[in-house]
C-alpha cells in the first residue's frame, strides 16, 4: 500500500478534465447553496427538556398560594411520564414552576400531558385564578423583533391603541407567530363599594358580590323542535354597559348600585410602571413562526412599525427599536465572515513568507473556500440554516483546512528537485503522504466524536454537532481537495527551482538540529528539563479563574433593585426617578442609547442600552494597545467600566440592594446560590441564619440575603369559630366577605363588538387603608343585627415570606450571596470548607445553586470527552504505525499544547470558560497532526534502512519547513478570532482562539525535539520486549 500509487492522486492526473469539472460544479453548488440557505440566529430543532409555568394570582399571599395552587398542581404533575424534577415558588404575585424532565423526553408529548394535568388542578384551584402561562424555553420562542411604544399623557386609552390596533397589525404579517405586550393597563369597569353608604343602607357584601354574578351571565337552555328544525336556546343576561351596571337594581327596586357603589371605566389602580428614556411606555414582542425565515420577517416588522409611526391613529405614541433579530444574526454573521477572510488573508501572507511563490501560495490557499464552499453545501441539502454555530464551525476551519495540502505540495516539491518527472513526482508525492494525511485529518474529526455523541447533556451535544459537523465536513473535503485537486494543479505548476528558505527560518531549522542532536545525546537531562516545564504548568491552572460566565461585548446592561417591604409605589417611584436622573446627566459620557425602567413598589429593573460601535478586529487590538501605551485617550467607556462608575455613583440608601447583570434573566451577575431543603419552613429559617454567618465569614463574599428580607409585614386574621356560629355566620361568609373588600372579585367580563371589558368589584380605596377600617368590617346576622370583624377574631402583625420555594414536594429556601471573586471553582471550595460547620437536622440538606451544578457538570463533561479524544487519537495512530508503542510517541504533543494554552491565557489574563474547554478539546485532534507526519517519514526512512538517529535528524530536517507552515497558518489564521472582542450572542471566541494558538505554538516546538526523543525511548521499549519475547520462545522451543 505504502509504495503503490493511491486511487485518488492517480485519478487527478490521469483524468484532470473530470477533476476539474468535479471541482467546478461543487462550488457552483456551494455558490448556489450559500445564497438560498436560510439565515438564522440559533439553529432550529432542539428544545431543552424544560417547562416552566406561571400561574399568575396576587389575591394571596405566599403561604395562602402555595396551599392552593403550588401543592395541588404539584399532586398533578408528579404524574408526567419522565419528569425528573418540580421546583414551585410561591409569591404573593402568584406561583412559579420549573419544571426539568429526563433528557430523552419527547418535549411536545410532555408538553401536552402537563397542559392536561393542569387543567385538571385547576379544578381545585381559586375560582376567580384565570392567567395561566406555560413555556417551553426553545431558542425558537425568543422574539425576533422587541420595541418600546413610549405615548405622551394626551394619549387617552394606550392600552387600546397597543392591543387592539398595534398587535393585531402585527399579527396579520406573513411569517408572525404572535405578538405579546406589557407594560400598559387596561381600562376596566371598577365597582367600588362605598363602605359607610352600605352599612347605612344594610347592604351585606357577601350577597351583593352573589347578586352581581347571578345578574350577569351566559347559560345554555337547552333546544325546542319548530316546523321540523332543531333551535337551541341561549339564556342572555349579560351587562351591555356600564350605564346598565350602574343602574342595577339591589335590595328592592328603589335602591340602585350607584347609590352605594362608585361605577367608572377607567385604568385600575397600578401596582407597577414601564417607562422608556423617563416617559410612560409599553413594550412589544413579535414571535415568528417556526418555518419562516427570521430576517424577512423582523425586516416586515420593522416596515410596519415605520408606517404605523406615521399614520394619524398613533399620533403621540413613538417607537423605539430595543431588539431586532435580524440586525443581530446580519451582524453577527458579518462579525464572523470578517473574521475568517482576515484568517484567510493572514495564512496566505504566512504561506508566501514561506513558499516565496505567488502562484504555488495561490493553489494551496485555494483549499480554504474550496473545502468551506463543500461543506456548505452538505449543510443545505442536511437542511440546517446558516446560524452562529455552523460559522463558528466555519471559522475554526480556516486555519485548517490547508494543512493537508501544504504537506502534499512539500512533498511533491521534494519529489521534483530530486529529479522525477512531473506526473510522477505529483502521484508518488501524493501517494506517499496520502495514509499520514487521511490519519492527521481524522485525529481532528474524532475528537468532536466524545462532544457529538457520548454527553448526557442532549443540548451541549446538539449545538456541538452544529459546530463539529461544519469543522468535519471541511476537513474531509480539505482531505479530497489535497488528493484529488492539488496534484493536479502541482504538476503544471510547482517549478523544479528550489526555494530559497527565508533566512529565519533557515536559522531556525539548524538550531533546532542542535537541539535535537544535544537531545538525543542526553536523553535523561532532556528528559528532566521537559518535565520541570511539565509541571510548571500548575501555576497557570491554579491562577487562571475558572467561570461559567464569560465577559462578552453585549451593549447593554440591566440594574436590579430589591427594596424593603415598607416602600410603597410612590416611594419607589422616587427612587427610580433619582436613578434615571443619575444616568441621563451622564448620557454623553456613558454613551447611552435607550433606557428601560420596569418597577413595582419592592421590585424594579433598569435596562441601560448603549450605543454600538462595530469595530474590525485590528481596530480592538489598535486601541487596546494606544490605550495601554498612553497614545491614545479612551472616548467611549466600556460596559463594566459604565457600570463600575453607576455603583459608585448610586447613594447608600438603607434597605435598597443593587445589583448588575448583562444577561436575558433577572439574576445578578455576581450572585451564587446555597439552597436549604426540609419539610418544616420556620426550622428552615432558623438554619438559614446559621448558614448567613458561616458565608459571611468568607472573605470574598461581600453580603448574604434570605428569602425572609424580601416578605412583606402581614396582618393574620385568627376567627373565633364559636362566635362566628353564635353570630349565625360561617367562617366561609366571613373570609369571604374580607377578600370581596380588600382585594377585589373580577365579575364576568362586559362584552363589546371589538373587545372584552374586565368587571371588578371592591371596597373604595379610602375604604381599605388601615388595620382599624379592615376591623370595622359590619356583618349582617340573621336576627337583624350588625356584628363587626374584630369582634369576631384576633389580629396580629407579623414579618412574612416573600417566596416560599419547593422542590420535589420538599420546602426549600435559597440564601443569596454576593460575591468579589471571580473565580467560581475557588469559591466553591471556599463554601464547602463553610459549610462544613453546620450541622443539619435529620431530613434536611443543603446543596449548591445553578451556577455550581452547570460548572460542575460542564468541567465533568469537559474531562471525559478530553479523555475519549485521546483515547481515539492513539487508536486511530495504531492504524497509522501499526504499533501499540509508537503512538505514544506523537500523544507527548497533547500535554505539552496544554502547557501553552494555559500560559497564553494565564498571560492575556483570560479566565477559562466555557469556550476555552471547546478550545482545548480541539486542540488534542489538531496539535498531533504534525507529529503523526514526522513520526511515518522516520519509518519510511528506517524501512529504506536508515539508522533511528540518523531517520530522526533527517526526518526533523525534513519536515521543519511545512511543520512551521502548517503550525503558523493554522495560528495566524485563528489570529483575529484571538485577538478581536467579537462573540456569538455575548460570549466571546477569543479564548477558544487563544488556547489553540498557544497549545499549537508549544507543541510545534516540542513536536520537533521531544516526539523525536519519545520515539527513541519507546523504541527502544519495543526492542526490549521484543527481545524478551524472543527469549521466552527460545525457551519454550528448548522445553520442547
Amino acid at each position: 500500500m505504502r509504495n503503490s500509487d493511491s486511487f485518488l492522486p492517480s485519478l487527478s492526473v490521469k483524468r484532470p478534465v473530470t477533476v476539474l469539472m468535479l471541482f467546478l460544479a461543487l462550488l457552483v453548488t456551494g455558490g448556489i447553496s450559500y445564497m438560498m440557505i436560510p439565515v438564522e440566529l440559533f439553529p432550529e430543532g432542539f428544545t431543552p427538556p424544560f417547562l416552566g409555568i406561571w400561574v399568575r394570582y396576587s389575591r394571596a399571599n405566599p403561604q395562602e398560594n402555595e396551599d392552593q395552587i403550588a401543592r395541588p398542581a404539584e399532586e398533578y404533575l408528579r404524574t408526567v411520564r419522565g419528569i425528573k424534577e418540580i421546583t414551585s415558588r410561591s409569591s404573593a404575585n402568584g406561583v412559579w414552576f420549573w419544571l426539568e424532565f429526563d433528557q430523552d423526553t419527547d418535549m411536545d408529548l410532555a408538553y401536552s400531558e402537563v397542559s392536561d394535568r393542569l387543567e385538571r388542578a385547576r379544578l381545585e384551584w381559586p375560582d376567580d385564578q384565570r392567567y395561566l402561562w406555560i413555556n417551553r424555553f426553545s431558542d425558537e420562542d425568543e422574539p425576533v423583533f422587541y420595541f418600546g411604544v413610549r405615548f405622551s399623557e394626551a394619549v387617552d386609552d394606550p392600552h387600546y391603541l397597543v392591543e387592539y390596533k398595534m398587535k393585531r397589525r402585527l399579527e396579520r404579517i406573513t411569517g408572525v407567530a404572535k405578538v405579546e405586550t406589557w407594560g400598559t393597563y387596561e381600562k376596566i369597569i371598577q365597582i367600588e363599594v362605598d363602605a359607610d353608604r352600605a352599612k347605612a343602607y344594610h347592604i351585606n357584601t357577601y350577597q351583593l358580590i352573589n347578586d352581581l354574578m347571578r345578574d350577569n351571565f351566559t347559560m345554555s337552555s337547552g333546544y325546542v323542535m319548530e316546523g321540523g328544525h332543531k333551535y337551541y336556546l341561549r339564556s342572555l343576561g349579560q351587562f351591555k354597559s356600564v350605564e346598565e351596571i350602574r343602574n342595577l337594581p339591589i335590595n328592592g327596586d328603589n335602591l340602585r348600585l350607584c347609590d352605594v357603589a362608585r361605577v367608572t371605566y377607567d385604568v385600575p389602580e397600578r401596582r407597577s410602571y414601564q417607562r422608556i428614556d423617563r416617559m410612560p411606555s409599553a413594550m412589544i414582542g413579535v414571535y415568528k413562526e417556526s418555518s419562516a425565515n427570521t430576517v424577512e420577517v423582523a425586516a416586515a416588522v420593522g416596515k410596519v412599525v415605520e408606517e404605523m409611526q406615521a399614520e394619524d391613529m398613533f399620533k403621540g405614541l413613538e417607537t423605539r427599536v430595543i431588539f431586532n433579530q435580524a440586525d443581530f444574526i446580519l451582524g453577527t454573521v458579518k462579525d464572523l465572515k470578517v473574521t475568517g477572510l482576515w484568517g484567510g488573508l493572514f495564512a496566505f501572507g504566512v504561506l508566501l513568507f514561506f513558499l516565496r511563490r505567488i502562484w504555488m501560495t495561490a493553489i494551496i490557499t485555494l483549499a480554504i473556500p474550496m473545502s468551506i464552499m463543500i461543506s456548505l453545501t452538505a449543510i443545505y441539502f442536511i437542511g440546517w440554516s446558516l446560524n452562529i454555530m455552523i460559522m463558528m464551525g466555519l471559522m475554526i476551519c480556516v486555519g485548517l483546512v490547508i494543512d493537508n495540502s501544504i504537506v502534499v505540495v512539500e512533498n511533491i516539491h521534494v519529489r521534483k528537485l530530486s529529479g522525477e518527472e512531473p506526473v510522477r513526482a505529483a502521484i508518488g508525492g501524493a501517494s506517499e503522504v496520502s495514509l499520514a494525511v487521511t490519519l492527521a485529518t481524522m485525529t481532528t474529526v474524532v475528537v468532536f466524536l466524545p462532544l457529538i455523541l457520548i454527553n448526557d447533556d442532549i443540548g451541549f451535544s446538539f449545538y456541538m454537532l452544529r459546530i463539529g459537523l461544519p469543522v468535519i465536513l471541511a476537513l474531509l473535503a480539505s482531505l479530497l481537495v489535497s488528493l484529488l485537486f492539488i496534484p493536479l494543479v502541482a504538476k503544471h505548476s510547482i517549478s523544479r527551482k528550489s526555494i530559497a528558505e527565508p533566512r529565519m527560518i533557515e536559522w531556525g531549522g539548524n538550531l533546532v538540529q542542535r537541539i535535537l542532536r544535544w537531545t538525543l545525546r542526553r536523553r535523561l537531562d532532556a528528559t528532566i528539563i521537559a518535565l520541570l516545564l511539565m509541571f510548571s504548568v500548575s501555576i497557570p491552572m491554579n491562577k487562571i479563574p475558572k467561570t461559567d460566565e464569560a465577559e462578552g461585548n453585549i451593549k447593554d446592561f440591566r440594574l436590579i433593585f430589591d427594596l424593603p417591604s415598607s416602600y410603597t409605589l410612590e416611594k419607589s417611584e422616587k427612587l427610580f426617578v433619582m436613578v434615571e436622573e443619575l444616568l441621563f446627566s451622564k448620557k454623553e459620557e456613558y454613551d447611552i442609547n435607550t433606557v428601560s425602567t420596569r418597577y413595582s413598589a419592592n421590585w424594579g429593573r433598569i435596562r441601560v442600552l448603549l450605543n454600538k460601535h462595530e469595530q474590525i478586529w485590528w481596530q480592538d487590538v489598535a486601541d487596546k494597545i494606544g490605550y495601554g501605551l498612553g497614545l491614545k485617550q479612551k472616548t467611549v467607556l466600556t460596559r463594566e467600566e459604565v457600570i463600575e462608575d453607576v455603583k459608585e455613583r448610586m447613594p447608600e440608601i438603607p434597605g435598597v440592594k443593587m445589583f448588575t447583570s448583562w444577561r436575558r434573566d433577572t439574576s445578578s451577575d455576581n450572585a451564587v446560590e446555597v439552597n436549604l431543603t426540609g419539610d418544616d419552613t420556620q426550622t428552615l429559617l432558623e438554619l438559614a441564619e446559621d448558614v448567613r454567618r458561616v458565608l459571611k465569614r468568607i472573605p470574598s463574599i461581600i453580603s448574604v440575603d434570605v428569602d425572609l428580607e424580601s416578605g412583606k409585614d402581614e396582618i393574620r386574621i385568627s376567627l373565633d369559630r364559636k362566635l362566628v356560629r353564635r353570630a349565625g355566620l360561617t367562617p366561609r361568609q366571613v373570609g369571604y366577605t374580607v377578600s370581596y373588600a380588600l382585594r377585589g372579585y373580577e365579575l364576568p367580563d362586559l362584552r363589546t363588538e371589538d373587545k372584552e371589558i374586565t368587571v371588578r368589584t371592591q371596597f373604595m380605596k379610602e375604604d381599605r387603608e388601615t388595620l382599624e377600617q379592615l376591623k370595622n368590617i359590619r356583618f349582617d346576622t340573621p336576627d337583624g343585627g350588625e356584628i363587626s370583624l374584630g369582634a369576631l377574631a384576633d389580629f396580629k402583625t407579623v414579618k412574612g415570606l416573600g417566596e416560599i420555594r419547593r422542590t420535589n414536594g420538599k420546602t426549600s429556601l435559597t440564601i443569596k450571596a454576593t460575591t468579589t471573586k471571580d473565580n467560581l471553582e475557588a469559591l466553591s471550595k471556599d463554601i464547602d470548607r463553610a459549610m462544613a460547620n453546620i450541622n443539619l437536622p435529620r431530613g434536611y440538606g443543603w446543596s449548591k445553586g445553578s451556577r455550581f451544578m452547570r460548572m460542575q457538570e460542564s468541567n465533568e463533561a469537559q474531562q471525559f470527552a478530553i479523555i475519549l479524544a485521546i483515547t481515539f487519537v492513539f487508536l486511530l495512530m495504531g492504524v497509522l504505525f501499526e504499533s501499540f508503542i509508537l503512538p505514544l510517541s506523537v500523544i507527548v504533543c497533547i500535554p505539552f499544547s496544554f502547557f501553552g494554552a494555559y500560559w497564553l491565557l494565564f498571560i492575556t489574563g483570560t479566565p477559562f470558560d466555557f469556550m476555552a474547554g471547546i478550545g482545548l478539546i480541539i486542540l488534542i485532534g489538531v496539535v498531533v497532526n504534525n507529529g503523526i507526519v514526522l513520526v511515518d517519514l522516520v519509518n519510511r526512512l528506517r524501512a529504506q534502512g536508515m539508522e533511528r538517529t540518523e531517520a530522526l535528524l533527517t526526518a526533523s530536517k525534513r519536515r521543519f519547513r511545512p511543520i512551521c507552515m502548517t503550525a503558523m497558518t493554522t495560528m495566524f489564521g485563528l489570529l483575529p478570532m484571538a485577538a478581536g472582542n467579537s462573540s456569538l450572542i455575548g460570549i466571546p471566541y477569543a479564548p477558544l482562539g487563544r488556547v489553540i494558538i498557544g497549545g499549537i505554538a508549544t507543541s510545534t516546538i516540542f513536536t520537533l525535539v521531544m516526539v523525536p526523543l519519545c520515539y527513541s525511548f519507546f523504541d527502544d521499549l519495543r526492542e526490549f520486549w521484543k527481545r524478551v519475547m524472543m527469549r521466552v520462545i527460545r525457551v519454550k522451543n528448548v522445553e520442547w
